[in-house]
């Protein structure tokens, strides 16, 4: 993996995420582009007919552009003091070493972040916060218009380090994504677990499919079937986790239709809103 998208808007925290990417670009060698979406200052222009004239609207929107630059520049300076902390190379020419550069666009989260990370191997972000809502604006353009695989990181995890790894196997075409994209992660780490909850189905890939695959890639893994757990599969999986101290987990994302597990939840709904371990996925 030689290339990492880190998203960015004036809602992230921009200092922690640029942490965790510096790391992750050294640990790799990769290079990391941060990318700031900063917004539209025609976006601060309210519906026509509140009685604004053609001067108050200019000044509006001034003002928001100032603001913006502003915030530009701020998370611009913090990206920089991370990877240089690191001792990664900013604005350098990709190659064997860690490298690092960074870009500022103009607009909202969904006309540039999945576009630019389909160029790249897979992207950073924050996990959701409700509150927050360019945080789960970046995951849905990443997770759905990118093409590509998402590393999502909580703030309990400021530092991933990705040595012992989990990956949640049900056999399904997003989880097989997965484990494809994170073939090259899963070879530098020290410990690899395969977890299965439950029976997946005859119709699919099992443990020992899987198991010869990631051995055919150099990758010696351990199985882990759970017949009778108690809990969702959510559940079970965050509590396999926890108890192998893995330290990040692999999984297909939303692998049943999307509109059931915003509804009636679901395995990536469960782990987005309740881990505390980075999640890397593919949709």
């Amino acid at each position: 993996m030689k290339s990492i998208i880190l998203p960015l808007t004036r809602e992230n925290d921009v200092a922690f995420l640029s942490n965790a990417a510096a790391g992750l670009a050294t640990k790799l060698s990769a290079d990391v582009t941060g990318l700031f979406v900063r917004r539209d200052p025609k976006h601060a222009i309210p519906l026509l007919g509140e009685g604004l004239t053609a001067d108050m609207i200019q000044q509006m929107c001034d003002a928001t552009e100032r603001e913006g630059l502003r915030y530009a520049a701020e998370a611009e300076q913090m990206f920089s003091d991370a990877m240089t902390r690191e001792g990664v190379s900013i604005d350098c020419e990709p190659g064997e070493n860690a490298t690092a550069c960074w870009r500022t666009v103009v607009g909202d989260v969904s006309d540039h972040v999945g576009r630019c990370a389909r160029t790249t191997d897979f992207a950073i972000c924050e996990r959701p916060d409700d509150k927050t809502s360019a945080q789960a604006e970046i995951f849905n353009d990443l997770i759905f218009r990118s093409g590509r695989s998402v590393l999502m990181v909580p703030k309990a995890y400021p530092a991933p380090q990705l040595d012992t790894m989990i990956v949640a196997w049900n056999g399904r075409a997003e989880c097989a994504r997965a484990v494809g994209a994170a073939l090259p992660l899963l070879q530098k780490a020290k410990k690899v677990t395969v977890l299965q909850i439950g029976d997946i189905g005859e119709d699919r890939p099992t443990l020992a499919d899987i198991d010869r695959y990631l051995s055919l890639h150099g990758i010696a893994c351990e199985q882990l079937h759970v017949h009778d757990g108690s809990g969702t599969v959510g559940e079970q999986v965050y509590a396999k986790a926890q108890e192998t101290s893995a330290d990040s987990i692999v999984i297909g994302a939303f692998s049943t239709a999307r509109w059931r597990e915003l509804i009636l939840g679901g395995v990536t709904r469960h782990l987005i809103e309740t881990s505390d371990i980075p999640i890397y996925m593919s949709h």
